[in-house]
């Protein structure tokens, strides 16, 4: 028997280990098991209620009163970590979207992260910022290897490998990018990637 909302703790701590991550694998195990959760606790304060409701003698006592006060509070910290969790995966979808683009290496990566709904989101608000760069061909919007609106701070920067990402052409020849390695490249050849998770600016 599980403790209770212990399936919430985790989902909540994972959330957080993993919000650097160009998208993390969604838990659907979690996921469920939180739901169902949901609906036990929801059978159970409905029982204590049809109880008090029947048996009018009992109705004001601190025991049932509280049994229902913590179904619900526990209901409540399992709802808003799902919301929690949901919104943190949705942002990062529509972060991608625009940043990594649609047709970047790391679509396959992605798609296999995704939840049974995210595929028809990603996909969905994917044509809408495609359809709605289409209106601004002349400005770079970011996404497929473009550096979007943000001005770049320094022309040269330097980056750590944090997975390996293989050969890239640059305009000063080409980079072999392993894991662990450090470079001092110019910003915008890999400001992609760094998005992407696989490099890490190096203060």
């Amino acid at each position: 028997m599980s403790t209770l909302c212990e399936s919430g703790y985790k989902l909540a701590k994972e959330a957080k280990r993993t919000a650097d991550l160009l998208v993390s694998p969604y838990n659907e195990d979690l996921v469920h098991r939180i739901c169902r959760e949901v609906r036990l606790l929801q059978a159970k304060a409905e029982s204590v209620l049809r109880s008090m409701r029947e048996n009018p003698a009992t109705q004001g006592q601190p025991s049932q009163l509280t049994q229902v006060m913590m179904h619900h509070a526990a209901i409540k910290r399992n709802k808003r970590i799902l919301f929690a969790y949901h919104r943190q995966r949705l942002e990062k979808l529509k972060e991608l979207s625009w940043d990594v683009g649609r047709q970047s290496d790391f679509q396959r990566e992605i798609k296999t992260s995704l939840g049974p709904t995210e595929h028809k989101f990603m996909e969905e608000y994917g044509e809408m910022v495609s359809a709605y760069k289409q209106s601004f061909l002349e400005i770079d919007l970011g996404g497929n290897g473009g550096v979007g609106l943000d001005p770049p701070m320094d022309l040269f920067i330097e980056v750590r490998v944090v997975r390996d990402v293989g050969e890239i052409n640059t305009e000063y020849g080409t980079l072999n990018l392993v894991k662990g390695s450090q470079y001092y490249v110019r910003q915008t050849d890999v400001e992609s990637l760094i998005k992407a998770g696989y490099l890490k600016h190096v203060a």
